[in-house]
């Protein structure tokens, strides 16, 4: 790409360009390039058998040659700036002054921020035409092609690009606020007084979503080769410290999973015992992970700590076109749970809290969607509420004595949050089912165990029935929710049985005909089966065009939002379908 007056222009490398790269591998110096070992993990390329094992394999030789000449450069110019200081760190008693250390930490900082639009792993943003780093997905993917960029230019993924970031950063942040920061392990107790703190705004680790540490040493590797003197216990180790991480991956803990899980559980729970002593008032925790295990162990460790929940509410805090996000089944909401210590007391009894946690969760469900939040966002945000109760007694018990787990109470509100869904919904069983299991797992993969669970509640269906009518589809230990293409490719009556077609059969069999662009037979289904604007199968539509996120493989979203688009002219077009007979089948919609 080249930047000039008219623009941006692209165009081919030369023959003299590629002629170049021929020759840069025999520049390279090895101790100044990172050929520290990658771990052979899934969020790391490295892990995928593509023949990537160290971390310098990231980069093309041109662009580590690129980057050893910043490293050089940049000892260069600590030697000028230790000099304008007063001289080596020896000569002023063995240590370096602020003013030097804050320089030449940003200047490190600004290295790695080089290296990481400088990678053979790096994206090219399209719209805005520019470079992308390579976490996008909180994970180093393997990628088939990819920008490169001249790191000596003063356009995108430049090393002055970079640095103007920075200094704009210091620009925008550079306000006098006396503060006292305290960098230590957030499970040391002693580093604030009992009760000294009013608040803790915390954001721990998502359980095992995240590498954190395993991904932080692309920038540590390069950080050693640019502030190892002016950091030596930091950079100590060749390469970060993993050990003591909360979270629970288990490829930390010998690849044994409930190792990790106890490690993760463990760590929490001291990290909020700490900070329960350390606070005297409201204590506010970020989490967005929707996994019914990562809460179960938040919940654990925070009761565990002495504190209960006070309240949770959703927060609109992720970008739709995120890459994690393009999934579908990933939150839209950040839940920020609102904590404060407690003292517990008595044993609650099972079927009083079971009917306590129905009515709050109902009545949390009820105002999250009136308030526009949907699907894995409402479930998450009502679990604080349940715990809210349970988190009042000592322990709860059913009439055998056993003691209800914090797993089963999440359960508790899932099923409450679902019944809550599917009776404000004025339609057939096994459509409500549709809509309220949309609501708690989208397309995603979910256990056997919760059809026959949430069959259970309140609705006439069987297990026969879901998977006979492809409402569900078995995928080997897992059920996922039918789309209309496959429920119709799968079973070509659906919508078109001469009795007890459900409203959500209607309504893909509409969608479906829509998607193909049959006009036609699409007017004459309208005119048979939803002739009215309040027909049940139009509110379905509209339930299904709410619930369901864009996505390039599953098109119900979209064809549902065209049908509703189009409703007008559809439904005055059907009532005159015998004219419109004559039409082609194929005619394209209104978009």
């Amino acid at each position: 790409m080249i930047v000039n007056n008219n623009g941006k222009e692209y165009r081919l490398p030369t023959d003299s360009e590629m002629e170049l790269v021929e020759f840069e591998d025999f520049k390279l110096i090895n101790e100044r390039i990172p050929n520290e070992e990658m771990l052979k993990i899934p969020d790391l390329v490295s892990g995928r058998g593509w023949g990537i094992s160290k971390w310098k394999d990231l980069f093309s030789p041109g662009q580590l040659l690129a980057l050893q000449t910043f490293v050089d450069q940049l000892d260069r110019l600590k030697k000028e700036l230790l000099q304008s200081d007063g001289g080596t760190p020896g000569e002023s008693g063995g240590a370096f002054s602020d003013y030097y250390k804050a320089v030449v930490t940003y200047l490190g900082i600004w290295v790695d921020r080089v290296a990481v639009v400088n990678t053979s792993f790096g994206r090219w943003h399209v719209s805005g035409e520019k470079m992308e780093h390579p976490f996008s997905r909180q994970a180093i993917p393997m990628m088939f092609d990819f920008p490169e960029s001249n790191p000596f230019s003063g356009s995108t993924g430049s090393a002055e690009n970079q640095l103007d970031w920075i200094t704009r950063y210091l620009e925008s942040e550079n306000f006098d606020i006396p503060s006292i920061m305290k960098n230590a392990s957030s499970g040391e107790k002693n580093q604030f007084q009992e009760n000294e703190l009013d608040a803790v705004v915390t954001d721990p680790p998502y359980y095992d979503a995240i590498a954190y540490a395993d991904l932080s040493d692309f920038f540590y590797v390069w950080m050693k080769r640019t502030i190892l003197d002016l950091y030596p216990l930091h950079f100590a180790t060749p390469q970060t410290p993993k050990s003591e991480e909360c979270t629970a991956l288990k490829h930390h803990h010998k690849n044994n999973t409930d190792n990790a899980f106890t490690h993760f559980e463990n760590k929490l729970l001291q990290i909020f015992d700490a900070i329960e002593y350390q606070t005297r008032d409201i204590v506010s925790i970020m989490f967005a992970h929707q996994s019914t295990h990562a809460w179960t162990t938040l919940c654990n460790s925070i009761l565990g700590a002495r504190m209960n929940i006070t309240g949770s509410w959703a927060l609109d805090t992720e970008l739709q076109n995120r890459m994690v996000g393009l999934s579908g089944d990933a939150l839209a909401s950040s839940v920020t749970v609102a904590c404060a210590p407690s003292t517990r007391s008595g044993i609650g009894d099972y079927r009083e809290v079971q009917s306590q946690i129905h009515d709050v969760v109902g009545d949390e469900v009820r105002q999250l969607y009136a308030l526009g939040f949907r699907g894995a966002d409402l479930l998450t945000a009502c679990f604080g509420k349940a715990v809210s109760v349970f988190g009042r007694y000592l322990s709860v018990e059913k009439a055998d004595g056993s003691e209800v787990t914090v797993a089963e109470l999440l359960e508790m509100a899932r099923d409450a949050a679902f019944d809550a869904i599917v009776s404000d919904i004025d339609t057939d069983d096994l459509t409500k089912f549709y809509i309220g299991w949309l609501q708690l797992f989208g397309f995603s993969q979910a256990d056997h165990d919760n059809v026959r669970r949430i069959t259970q509640i309140g609705l006439s269906v069987e297990m026969s029935e879901i998977y006979g009518h492809h409402l569900l589809v078995k995928h080997e230990e897992k059920s996922m929710l039918g789309h209309a293409d496959i429920r119709i490719r799968e079973e070509g009556k659906i919508g078109l049985r001469p009795v007890r077609n459900s409203d959500i059969d209607m309504a893909h069999r509409m969608m479906y005909l829509y998607g193909k662009a049959l006009r036609v037979e699409l007017l004459d289904y309208i005119a048979e089966k939803a002739p009215e604007a309040e027909s049940t199968v139009w509110r379905v539509l509209n339930s299904l065009a709410e619930l369901i996120p864009p996505s390039k493989e599953i098109k119900d979203g979209e064809w549902a939002k065209g049908l509703l688009a189009n409703q007008d002219n559809l439904l005055k077009e059907s009532r005159n379908r015998d004219v419109n007979r004559g039409m082609q089948s194929t005619i394209e919609f209104e978009s």
